[in-house]
């Protein structure tokens, strides 16, 4: 499960985040490159939070093999 005490610093403000446990698999920026973005060091971040993405937030969170991906609702 994702650690909302351990989130990614570029994450944007909203429900959803990625932590630091993250592994740079691409996993989530392959769902979504719209939604997810890579720091320098290639690990995800939430890039924009838009109401129409729960679907795509969702599906990244389920497919995350280090469970990195969370949301705080």
């Amino acid at each position: 499960m994702a650690n909302a005490a351990k989130k990614h610093p570029k994450n944007v403000p909203g429900p959803w985040y990625v932590d630091l446990t993250c592994i740079a698999c691409d996993t989530c920026t392959d769902i979504s490159p719209e939604v997810f973005g890579r720091d320098g060091d290639r690990k995800a971040f939430v890039r924009e939070q838009r109401t129409e993405d729960a679907a795509l937030f969702l599906f990244a969170m389920e497919s995350c093999p280090v469970e990195a991906v969370g949301s705080e609702e």
